[in-house]
């Protein structure tokens, strides 16, 4: 889920200049490890079997169209249910379009790009260093 703050809270750590491995290694933590962790429990706990049939229950509770759409809302579970369950067989996916190719190709195009930008930006940090230790020794001699 795109979270603008986490945006912020990384331009501003590039403003600061807080090191690479310093705000990666705050962000793996707190992505992979804790948000990771709580949003699997949240996704488990509210779409159990258990927990949205008593969702579908309490749709039809609802006073005077409650009982009309409860029955649509449970086809539709079930049919995603059905859906989601089916194997299919070993060979090529069904339903793949053009649109899913296009943007799995895109966003493998942009991870490649980041990594070389990150390959490049560290390249270029090397280089600074060795320079700036190149002219401090001939300033020393």
């Amino acid at each position: 889920i795109p979270n603008p703050l986490f945006d912020l809270a990384g331009i501003t750590c590039g403003h600061f200049l807080v090191p690479f491995w310093t705000f990666f290694g705050a962000t793996l933590i707190g992505k992979a490890i804790i948000k990771m962790h709580i949003q699997k429990i949240f996704v488990i706990i509210t779409f159990s079997k258990h927990i949205v049939e008593q969702m579908v229950a309490f749709i039809g509770a609802v006073p005077g169209i409650g009982p009309s759409l409860q029955k649509p809302f449970q086809e539709y579970l079930e049919a995603q249910r059905q859906k989601l369950h089916h194997r299919s067989e070993v060979g090529s996916p069904q339903g793949e379009n053009w649109l899913s190719w296009m943007f799995e190709k895109l966003v493998v195009v942009m991870v490649c790009y980041f990594i070389l930008s990150i390959i490049n930006s560290m390249a270029q940090s090397y280089a600074k260093r060795v320079q700036q230790r190149l002219n401090s020794e001939e300033k020393t001699k």
